[in-house]
């Protein structure tokens, strides 16, 4: 059954995929800007702050993750 994704079973598997993709999209560049493009602990030994965009956009690539485990079980329960 789809109970076990809890609030997203009301969600079809195109919409999770959807959101899975967009997810991991943001938290893939705000892990890149954080660590290569826009190195924030050199900038914060420099000024003594970082970006929290670039925090708050990192921590959705771990929920891509779930959404896409989400996508796979509501597609194999038709949905």
């Amino acid at each position: 059954t789809s109970n076990v994704v809890g609030n997203l079973k009301t969600f079809s598997s195109n919409e999770l995929a959807f959101f899975a993709v967009l997810f991991f999209a943001i938290g893939l560049y705000g892990t890149l800007m954080f660590w290569w493009f826009d190195p924030q602990f050199l900038r914060a030994d420099l000024t003594g702050q970082i970006n929290p965009s670039y925090v708050i956009e990192a921590l959705l690539l771990p929920v891509s993750f779930f959404m896409h485990i989400a996508c796979y079980i509501q597609r194999k329960n038709g949905k």
